[in-house]
């Protein structure tokens, strides 16, 4: 066991044997040790007391501070500064006037010895701060300020996670479930285009083959008209029935092809396999595999937007719960960014910066502590004056200069 460490009692034995368990370590599982009752008499006393040197730095709600002989100034500031809600000095006196020149005795004691006039001087200040508006009410006034803004201050920081949990929490949630119509969108896209690549290309063969066979009718069809323009007086009835013939077989296919595919034949062999690409394609568009794929991705589409529909309303919803609804739309209008986190960490930072100043004015000594608050109070009251008129600068702006009436431009008179 080490000076100054704070143990709970366990158990104690008929015998006086202690056990105890250490606290404030930050051990998830605490040591425990058994302490003979000798050790215990003469070594270790109840943790709710102590000196005043012992209690220096320490910040508790309520300090009960007991007035000795060998109490002195410095040991009555500190415990009499050491409460955040109240601080109570208890004096055995047979009567207020007893009770108030053994604290001016108490006061009068320093262990750095400065002389009788210092240490009267002293001592009429401190019975003046206590009995009116002296150093130790202004310091210890000052000190519950302090306390009570860090407190407020680390109660809106916990407001502020509280908050910015909540947020997250939805955020993740939201996120989960934009990712999952996201997958179902992407399957069903995945399995349309498979289904619409499997009808169609059987389609895209078979109309180029329809294809193939209509241009070569019509090579056929040009090549005896060729011959037909070409031919002898006697062999023109031949070559005109072989035109006929083939032109008929030409009229046949076309007919065939526009009933079949609803298109126009195409006109060349370059664009044979891109009209056979799109009337496969028109095709396909009837085949009930593919209306039944392109309805389940409608279907996926249609869920993601509802779900983004209901994202908004539930964030806006959560937003005007936690910052009012004005506050609320402003931020889903991009009109002002609202940060918890942000918010979280000023007043955390600023409950820290409070409990340091606390801590520096319960280091000094009181005179010291006095000025020093004295001091803040004059640079806020600067500051603020410095700030409003700033504000005056700004909600009344200085007039424009503007030439009037009888000036030399408006007369007319030319420099």
């Amino acid at each position: 066991m080490a000076n100054r460490q704070q143990w709970i009692v366990q158990h104690v034995t008929d015998d006086g044997t202690m056990y105890a368990r250490e606290t404030g370590s930050g051990r998830r599982n605490p040591r425990t040790v058994v302490l003979p009752p000798e050790y215990v008499s003469e070594y270790a006393h109840l943790s709710y007391a102590a000196t005043a040197y012992g209690v220096q730095g320490a910040t508790v709600n309520v300090s009960h501070t007991m007035l000795t002989a060998a109490s002195s100034a410095a040991g009555v500031y500190v415990g009499m500064t050491r409460g955040r809600e109240h601080n109570r000095l208890h004096v055995i006196a047979e009567d207020m006037a007893d009770a108030r020149a053994q604290f001016v005795d108490a006061v009068k004691r320093d262990p750095a010895d400065r002389g009788l006039d210092h240490a009267t001087a002293q001592s009429v200040e401190a019975v003046r701060g206590i009995v009116k508006n002296g150093p130790i009410r202004r310091v210890t006034e000052e000190l519950v300020r302090l306390d009570r803004e860090a407190q407020r201050a680390e109660r809106a920081a916990e407001r502020w996670e509280q908050t910015a949990n909540r947020l997250d929490a939805q955020l993740a949630a939201h996120t989960v479930e934009k990712e999952k119509d996201a997958a179902v969108l992407r399957q069903a896209e995945e399995e349309a285009a498979r289904v619409r690549a499997e009808v169609t290309a059987p389609l895209a063969e078979q109309a180029e083959r329809d294809g193939e066979a209509y241009l070569a009718s019509v090579e056929e069809e040009r090549t005896a008209s060729a011959r037909l323009a070409t031919v002898g007086r006697f062999g023109r009835r031949k070559a005109r029935d072989e035109h006929r013939a083939v032109s008929d077989q030409a009229a046949t296919i076309r007919t065939h092809l526009r009933d079949a595919w609803e298109a126009e034949p195409p006109r060349t062999p370059s664009a044979l396999p891109d009209w056979a690409a799109q009337v496969a394609e028109r095709r396909a568009e009837a085949d009930p595999r593919v209306s039944e794929a392109a309805q389940a991705v409608k279907a996926a589409r249609t869920e993601r937007t509802a779900t983004g529909e209901r994202h908004r309303n539930e964030r806006l919803a959560l937003l005007a719960h936690e910052y009012g609804p004005e506050n609320a739309r402003a931020h889903q209008y991009g009109m002002h960014a609202l940060n918890p986190h942000r918010n979280a960490r000023d007043a955390r930072a600023r409950a820290a910066m409070l409990r340091t100043e606390s801590e520096k004015l319960r280091s000094l000594p009181v005179n010291d502590a006095a000025k020093l608050i004295e001091s803040k109070r004059v640079e806020r009251a600067r500051a603020q004056q410095q700030a409003e008129q700033r504000q005056r600068r700004i909600s009344s702006p200085e007039p424009s200069s503007r030439q009037g009436p009888d000036s030399p431009r408006e007369r007319g008179i030319g420099f």
